[in-house]
């Protein structure tokens, strides 16, 4: 279906429109007439009898003619249509009935070959869901109408409400499908509950008294004071709720089915679990669980954490890239460059942030910069809801205003699904491009451009119909485009100064290296800075804040020969901040001690921590960085922490991590030690004597302070929501 719009175009600057129906902004009513006509009149070459008869002979008509035919009918010229037709007013626009009488005589004339009445038209497909529908109230879906910054739906809608074929998966809490916005939505089986459990008998995460099972319903994830979110039914509802059943809210998708992966459980989840259900919704084996034959068209993860792109999320964002799987993420609510919260710091993955009615980044929460691929309205999104403030409410089934960039994440799964309802060969990267391209500009008045806030707002409508025509444009305005168009050379060895200037500004540099090592990027200023390394696909490989380190960071990662990028951007945001220069100094470590090794575990209990013997290090001729990705270390017994540490011949080291959390499956961290990386693998066994682990008591346990006690390293990675959730800080250091 096509975009109705009105027979006549408006707008035009006469004074013949201060005589029109004034134009109700709030009426949805099709088919109100404007109190004009489109007129279309004879041409001599259809009969003798034309407009020239008005003058009694044949002779050619000119504008003349028709000014004073229409001044003797009570009529005023509003524009011109095209050679035959004219729009015209009638001053009796009050009253439908007497319009059409006026038109039928109008049409009697001789001059006159027909008349039409001109109507007011709006998009063919209008949702009739109660909180759509009201745009005067608090708590309507405003952002989903057709305003500027808006996000342009019911245009979108004229073309398609989604497809069956289409399967959307939310990897969150689970869900509470019997809610009304959910019902009769869920594919086939519902799901799969990904939430393991601590040990033996020990459920307190899963708070639904088992670990891994085939029911992703969610129990509540109530956390100390904090009451259950029912977050992943809000997500859900925001992406496919159901829609123009006369109840709730209009979700984007109509028609698409839901995939429910639950993986976080009470106060977050782990990295292994979230990992786990985003590959079984790709239609990948996961060790314990049934192979999903139904994989996901799109994925949505509204969850984040302030770490960098460990190799485990990167891998699997590889593995749905090759499948052709899109994975949208929400870029945060920190208020923080995108590169600081992962996965939406990684390659390849499609970051959403939050908007402004205004048309600028939600500064109050929103992760903004490079990194953010697309942005939506994130605030006051109105999504289904439980009264449940621990446990769900069977008859407490609501909905509420939620803030976060987790929603503006909903609202673009949902886009992707409506565009792949339209051309389902399109691949995330041609996604990405459409997204971006047909992307509304961010107001110019404020201080938001694609370099600072990201590819734009959504405009769904453009994107729907690019999708459907096939139109996939080259976007050059792609994060990698914008970074190399500006690099600043970093040579290794060699100091290199630069400067940043007011709120937000961020410089980047190039490294090549030629050999394999540990490459270190030193800063040092006057001024609290932040460090970011990638790699060559943009991926952030590791991070340092120099608030807390007298003005200086220090930013580490092992890597192969190859070329890096390094970010540096004001870790304060002030909007007068003036100049501030800082020196870099990068180098390339290729020290490296005596080789070493570290004995595999097997048949290691589900979801408990596991140390390697302790060894000593030797054959360092000078201190050398240490660095950890999967696990912690400890050096000298001092205590287990994951920040780069610094190691010298003669010190001990050993590591430990969590295993699996299934059966016969194996974990692995990688420890460097200068240019030397070695694994440490543990593999979990029939399960019959698991070892007790308690969950880290969230106000005690501080990451990488070397007093970690190792029953506690269940690593966290917390909900994305909205603003009044996430002021507390768990000792993880992520939000929630």
């Amino acid at each position: 279906m096509g975009l109705a719009l009105f027979v006549a175009t408006m707008g035009i600057n006469s004074p013949s429109f201060a005589q029109t129906a004034p134009i109700d902004q709030n009426s949805r009513e099709d088919g109100t007439p404007t109190g004009r006509l489109i007129v279309k009149y004879r041409t001599q070459e259809d009969t003798s009898s034309g407009l020239a008869a008005l003058q009694g002979n044949e002779k050619r008509t000119d504008s003349t003619d028709r000014r004073r035919w229409r001044a003797e009918r009570g009529l005023e010229l509003a524009r011109k249509i095209s050679r035959e037709q004219e729009l015209v007013s009638t001053f009796q626009h009050s009253d439908s009935n007497a319009l059409h009488l006026r038109a039928q005589q109008i049409a009697t004339s001789s001059a006159v070959e027909s008349v039409s009445v001109e109507y007011r038209r709006h998009t063919l497909v209008q949702p009739n869901d109660p909180l759509f529908q009201d745009n005067s109230i608090p708590g309507n879906q405003s952002y989903l109408f057709e305003g500027t910054y808006s996000i342009r739906a019911p245009g979108a809608w004229d073309i398609t409400t989604g497809s069956q074929t289409s399967v959307i998966a939310i990897v969150d809490t689970g869900a509470l499908p019997d809610h009304p916005e959910l019902q009769n939505r869920a594919i086939t089986g519902l799901g799969h509950d990904f939430v393991s459990a601590e040990g033996a008998n020990v459920f307190t995460a899963a708070n639904d008294g088992d670990g891994r099972d085939s029911d992703p319903t969610d129990p509540g994830d109530h956390c100390d004071s904090q009451s259950s979110s029912w977050h992943g039914t809000g997500v859900a509802s925001a992406a496919a709720g159901n829609s123009n059943n006369s109840e709730g809210i209009a979700g984007i998708d109509w028609n698409a089915q839901i995939l429910y992966a639950r993986a976080l459980g009470r106060c977050g989840g782990t990295d292994a679990d979230i990992i786990d259900a985003i590959r079984w919704s790709a239609g990948l084996a996961v060790s314990g669980a049934p192979l999903n034959d139904t994989p996901a068209t799109v994925i949505n993860l509204s969850i984040g954490g302030q770490t960098e792109c460990t190799p485990a999320w990167q891998d699997v964002i590889d593995e749905l890239n090759i499948l052709g799987i899109p994975f949208v993420v929400a870029a945060g609510n920190e208020n923080n460059n995108a590169l600081r919260s992962s996965p939406a710091n990684c390659a390849d993955v499609i970051t959403v942030g939050s908007s402004t009615p205004g048309g600028s980044i939600d500064t109050g929460f929103s992760n903004y910069g490079l990194k953010v691929t697309v942005a939506t309205p994130g605030r006051d999104i109105v999504v289904a809801a439980n009264s449940g403030r621990r446990t769900s409410n069977p008859d407490g089934h609501t909905y509420q205003t939620e803030t976060g960039s987790s929603f503006s994440a909903a609202l673009v799964s949902g886009a992707i699904s409506l565009m792949q309802s339209v051309n389902n060969d399109l691949s995330p990267q041609q996604i990405q491009s459409i997204l971006q391209i047909t992307s509304t500009d961010f107001a110019t008045d404020g201080d938001c451009n694609i370099y600072y806030c990201g590819g734009g707002i959504l405009n769904l409508s453009g994107a729907v119909a690019a999708a459907r025509d096939g139109n996939i444009p080259n976007n050059s305005a792609t994060e990698e485009g914008i970074i190399t168009s500006q690099l600043i050379p970093l040579p290794l060895t060699l100091q290199t100064s630069a400067s940043l200037f007011g709120n937000r500004d961020i410089r980047y540099f190039q490294i090549n290296t030629t050999e394999t090592g540990l490459l270190t990027v030193a800063s040092d200023s006057a001024t609290d800075l932040y460090g970011y390394l990638l790699n060559e696909n943009l991926s952030v490989l590791a991070l340092d804040d120099d608030t807390g380190n007298g003005l200086n960071f220090r930013v580490a990662s092992r890597v192969d020969a190859g070329t890096y990028f390094f970010a540096v951007e004001r870790a304060i945001h002030r909007s007068n901040d003036g100049e501030a220069t800082f020196d870099l100094m990068a180098n390339l470590n290729t020290e490296q001690p005596a080789a070493f090794s570290f004995a595999p575990i097997v048949n290691a209990a589900v979801n408990s921590p596991a140390h390697s013997e302790t060894i000593v290090v030797s054959g360092l001729q000078e201190p050398a960085i240490v660095t950890i990705s999967g696990g912690f270390y400890s050096i000298n017994d001092n205590g287990l922490t994951a920040a780069q540490g610094t190691v010298r011949s003669g010190d001990t080291i050993s590591v430990s991590l969590q295993s699996g959390s299934a059966l016969d499956s194996e974990t692995q961290l990688i420890l460097s030690v200068g240019a030397f990386s070695t694994e440490f693998s543990v593999t979990t066994g029939d399960g019959n004597t698991p070892l007790p682990v308690e969950l880290p008591d969230g106000d005690n346990h501080t990451e990488g302070s070397g007093s970690t006690d190792p029953s506690q390293l269940l690593l966290l990675l917390l909900i994305s929501v909205g603003i009044s959730r996430f002021r507390r800080v768990l000792g993880t250091g992520f939000k929630y």
